[in-house]
């Protein structure tokens, strides 16, 4: 279309450059024909009548004719006039030649010759040709023109329709090749349009979802719960769901296995969910769930919370765990905020951590519940240290050679007074928020220290230490006169830390090290491999073992580059004297490519699983 209106534009400047030359050419032929008749004028005037009786009728045809005069009379100054009319004016010259056409006279004794030339031009014919040219170039460029705008009002008609429909449905050409143009362009622009709104969509459910689950993410939640205590909430009920067992199958298993975890969790919430179809499903930190039922009365949880219950408990038993996650309900409340709707079903889900496996609980009042939530907990916790409720697990590790002494990994459990086994990770948490949390810590060491002295079997116990007892400066004198109770014990402990606390508390773990070292006692770093100071731990804290990290051992099999760096990470372990042990070994695979690396030891549930002691 661009192309058609520039060779019309061009074609209108030329057609109006020529004229203006053929105009210009015309002017000069008639200037040409105007000179000459000026000569004849000029004679005419020149001419000398003497006589009087030349003036009559015959003599004035005469010059008329012989001067193509358009007028020519006699006149006397008081008496009549003879009078003759020749050829008409030429209409150019009254325009371009004014003065000429004006009445000539000559004097004849007391008569005057009056008279007006008539002019013939030779530039007529061409005028004539010019202007029957122009007519017609005229009339065809404007049938021309008409064509044109009827063209291109019926191809703006043809692109409307194809850009306001979802598919070209009209198979006709639309002129030709550009028709085909207009066709291939609209296929084009649909594609990207498409294009686009799945990108958009991606997007939006990148923002919008967890990568891991799948459910709608933390952000979503809080966008959800805020257009809902926008209005008035009622009969809206919240699930705070909580696996329990992550942070432990992280440490044993490594990361792969505790996201193949939070998945499973995820189904198993969905899958309860099902039945009602207005519900929502949330992903809010790494362990946490939050399950929304609008329209749903506080007098029907219990029977969404128990069906959730046995199917955690199915799913527990199935991977013989104590325990896979913990419900707390609460219920959405005229005036409420996000953080108050949170504390209630926190409330209730600590509550829940303290009675049964799998439990759940519901809270629907703020204040008295949360007391009554935290006094439960000091009191459970107060009952574990002053009554021992602990139970010891322990989990075997395979030396490959002779030189390696037998290493068992001991593991605390909590038990509740009704010995219900409590999350250890909630119970962590929740005597770190009461303050409790290094009295606990001691009670668990003197209990696993008393437990293990009694065993007859000629171990090494691997007992872990968390970063608490580094930020306390009392810690090293009581466990050294705890280890002075133990004698004959303390050449077969190997105490646990690992390469993260470690390395963000260096100066108070070289302090610990010391003091184990000249208790007789071993060291080991686990999860080693993952930190950036990996290296330097060596130098500044000299360990008895490095436990590479389960998360390096999953990717083994696949991942050369990972085979080269457990490689070296085994050389430099045995130069610098420690020895190496490989945890959360799952598969034959992984057993052989460690073996042929030279570790020391084997530790995962390839080898082995927790076991309680006797």
């Amino acid at each position: 279309m661009k192309g058609l209106r520039t060779f019309f534009v061009v074609n209108a400047f030329l057609f109006i450059a020529l004229w203006i030359a053929l105009v210009g050419v015309h002017v000069q032929l008639f200037k040409l024909d105007l000179a000459r008749e000026n000569q004849q004028i000029n004679s005419l005037l020149s001419l000398q009548l003497t006589r009087i009786d030349q003036l009559n009728q015959e003599y004035l045809a005469t010059l008329r004719d012989q001067h193509q005069l358009s007028f020519i009379s006699t006149q006397l100054a008081v008496d009549n006039t003879l009078a003759l009319v020749g050829a008409p004016q030429h209409w150019l010259v009254d325009l371009a030649e004014p003065s000429k056409t004006s009445m000539q006279t000559i004097a004849v004794d007391k008569f005057q010759v009056n008279f007006k030339p008539s002019f013939e031009f030779v530039s007529d014919g061409y005028l004539r040709l010019y202007l029957t040219i122009a007519a017609l170039c005229a009339m065809g460029y404007m049938l021309t023109s008409l064509l044109y705008i009827r063209a291109m009002s019926r191809v703006k008609s043809k692109l409307k329709k194809l850009v306001n429909a979802d598919r070209l449905v009209d198979e006709k050409p639309v002129l030709g090749a550009v028709g085909e143009l207009i066709k291939d362009q609209k296929q084009q622009f649909t594609q990207q349009i498409r294009q686009q709104k799945h990108a958009i969509q991606q997007l939006e459910k990148q923002v919008a979802l967890d990568p891991l689950t799948g459910q709608f993410n933390r952000h979503s939640f809080r966008q959800k719960m805020q257009e809902m205590l926008k209005t008035t909430p009622k009969d809206t009920v919240l699930f705070l769901v909580r696996a329990s067992q992550l942070e432990e199958i992280n440490k044993a298993r490594g990361h792969q296995a505790g996201d193949d975890y939070i998945r499973d969790i995820a189904k198993i919430i969905d899958v309860n969910r099902k039945d009602y179809s207005s519900s929502s499903l949330f992903r809010l930190l790494g362990a946490e769930f939050a399950l929304v039922l609008p329209k749903f009365p506080a007098s029907r949880v219990s029977q969404v919370a128990q069906a959730l219950k046995s199917s955690l408990n199915e799913y527990s038993n199935g991977k013989q765990m104590q325990s896979a996650a913990y419900t707390g309900v609460t219920e959405l409340k005229s005036g409420d905020s996000i953080e108050r709707v949170i504390a209630r079903a926190d409330a209730a889900l600590a509550i829940a951590q303290s009675l049964s496996p799998n439990g759940w609980e519901i809270v629907l009042e703020d204040d008295e519940t949360l007391e009554s939530s935290e006094l439960q907990w000091h009191s459970t916790i107060s009952s574990l240290i002053n009554k021992n409720n602990f139970r010891l697990a322990s989990q075997a590790i395979q030396s490959l050679h002779r030189t390696m002494p037998a290493y068992h990994e001991v593991f605390i459990r909590f038990l509740s007074d009704n010995n219900q086994q409590l999350p250890t990770e909630t119970t962590m948490v929740m005597a770190q928020r009461l303050g409790m949390i290094l009295e606990l810590e001691k009670a668990t060491i003197g209990y696993i220290l008393h437990t293990i002295s009694g065993q007859n079997a000629e171990y090494r116990w691997g007992i872990n230490l968390s970063k608490l007892i580094l930020t306390d400066p009392d810690f090293c004198s009581w466990l050294t006169q705890q280890l002075l109770t133990y004698p004959n014990l303390k050449s077969r402990v190997v105490f646990e830390l690992e390469e993260e606390i470690l390395d963000m508390h260096l100066s108070n773990a070289r302090k610990l090290f010391e003091v184990l070292r000249r208790n007789s006692c071993h060291t080991a770093i686990s999860d080693f491999g993952n930190g950036i100071g990996s290296f330097k731990l060596f130098k500044e804290l000299k360990p008895n073992y490095v436990k590479i990290s389960s998360d390096l051992v999953q990717a083994l099999e696949s991942d050369k580059a990972n085979q080269q760096f457990v490689s070296m990470l085994v050389e430099v372990s045995h130069r610098l004297g420690c020895q190496v042990i490989a945890q959360g070994v799952e598969t034959l695979e992984q057993k052989q490519l460690l073996e042929s690396m030279y570790v020391d030891s084997l530790q995962g549930y390839l080898i082995s699983r927790p076991e309680l002691i006797a």
